[in-house]
């Protein structure tokens, strides 16, 4: 049975599909699989953390997340930092080199988003902002609500 939903809230389900297959195809050009570039976009995302603070992020172990952070050193995309303070703390975070090889795959995606938006009236750039906004809210509530539910 199909329910009767908004063609916008279809559209976005759409969108949810195509970011996930444009992931793939980023990770793909990048020469990395799903789960390093995921990594890699997380570090990209918060900055330098600990390999304790990744592994959370992605749910993995910290022996998992350990060897994902030396498949990304290889290909020059992470690095480890020690802390000057106490040199046992150490840190990653993701290079320049791989911030610009991302954004050079991503920047004509954005641009010409940018670009559509920014054509249109101001009162349908805030409707669209609102909208995404509120979208990225349910998400994150739907995000929440599947992770405390209890696995069948």
């Amino acid at each position: 049975m199909n329910l009767p939903y908004h063609p916008a809230a279809v559209a976005l389900q759409a969108l949810f599909d195509l970011a996930t297959q444009t992931e793939r195809e980023v990770a793909r050009r990048l020469e990395l699989n799903l789960t390093d570039y995921r990594a890699l976009s997380a570090l990209s995302h918060s900055g330098p953390v600990t390999v304790g603070k990744l592994a959370e992020t992605l749910g993995a172990t910290a022996a998992t997340t350990t060897a994902i952070v030396s498949r990304l050193e290889a290909h020059g995309y992470a690095e480890r930092l020690r802390s000057d303070e106490d040199r046992r703390h150490v840190h990653v975070s993701a290079t320049p080199a791989a911030t610009k090889d991302v954004m050079d795959l991503m920047r004509p995606l954005m641009a010409s988003t940018n670009q559509h938006i920014e054509a249109l009236p101001r009162m349908r750039q805030d409707a669209v902002s609102d909208f995404l906004s509120v979208a990225m809210h349910l998400m994150q509530d739907h995000l929440h609500y599947l992770s405390e539910k209890e696995t069948p």
